[in-house]
């Protein structure tokens, strides 16, 4: 397989995943306006961490769209530790949606 099937491949498994995520922080968005005082000031802080994190990612797959085939997986390193960190304020936000 050559490099540009596997970077447009890589593209779109990236391009369902940021998808995916803003799926699910819009959906803590609208839990977090549903609940009450208490469970909001326990979950903003990681909805604001999971906004950043997606701020960073976005930013990373624009880099990645002008990114040549030599220097994506740089990029693509960035982008999965955005990725990372946004599974991680998930899971600590959804114990507070749990509890």
């Amino acid at each position: 397989m050559n490099d540009s099937k596997k970077l447009d491949e890589l593209k779109s498994k990236l391009e369902a995943e940021l998808a995916g995520w803003q799926t699910k922080i819009d959906e803590a968005r609208v839990q977090l306006e549903l609940g009450s005082k208490d469970v909001e000031d326990k979950i903003r802080p990681y909805i604001s961490q999971l906004e950043d994190e997606m701020d960073r990612a976005k930013d990373k797959w624009a880099q990645l769209e002008a990114a040549s085939e030599h220097s994506w997986a740089d990029i693509k390193s960035g982008l999965d530790l955005s990725m990372d960190a946004m599974k991680e304020a998930f899971s600590s936000a959804k114990k507070h949606f749990n509890s």
